[in-house]
């Protein structure tokens, strides 16, 4: 009497390998992205942070803008109501600065890569950030950060929105 295996344990093995299979390429794939982005880091780190730079420091002075002249019109009653929504997302903008830079700090130049490059220190705020070589510490960090840098991105694009929309609706009454 030859002792097989049951229809069920063949199946069993199939849907195993299988299991095994999807896993192996998945994790693969994970790999392979994690490598490109740490590859593409440096050019994404520039691209990415001078344009959430300059979007941050243009609706920063928009906002500063917006509220000094919903502050200088001569209606008390409609003043609350004009700069509630502008002085709430001047807030916003405030916190994603803060973070913003907090998320920057490892990327800019560092004072030995400063002294490395002669790089004038200036007290003026740059649109263009100087960020310092991309070593794999900095690639690395990169490749955990960046999510919050495109989450920041998405943010700030809602702002704009709710902005135009703002502007719209104040334009029209």
């Amino acid at each position: 009497m030859a002792a097989g295996l049951p229809p069920i344990s063949y199946a069993s093995i199939i849907v195993g390998f299988i299991s095994f299979v999807v896993t192996f390429f998945t994790f693969l794939r994970v790999f392979w992205d994690s490598l490109q982005t740490m590859y593409r880091a440096p050019k994404e780190v520039q691209q990415m942070l001078d344009n959430l730079r300059t979007e941050l420091y243009g609706e920063r002075a928009y906002f500063k803008n917006a509220i000094k002249q919903a502050k200088s019109k001569k209606t008390p009653a409609r003043e609350p109501l004009e700069i509630t929504p502008l002085s709430i997302l001047n807030d916003s903008i405030k916190s994603m600065m803060r973070d913003f830079r907090s998320l920057e700090a490892p990327f800019l130049v560092d004072e030995e890569e400063a002294d490395d490059l002669d790089i004038e220190k200036s007290g003026k705020v740059s649109l263009r950030g100087s960020y310092g070589r991309m070593d794999f510490r900095r690639r690395f960090i990169w490749l955990h950060t960046k999510d919050d840098f495109v989450t920041m991105a998405n943010q700030v694009t809602r702002i704009q929105a709710r902005r135009i929309a703002y502007e719209t609706s104040n334009t029209l009454t």
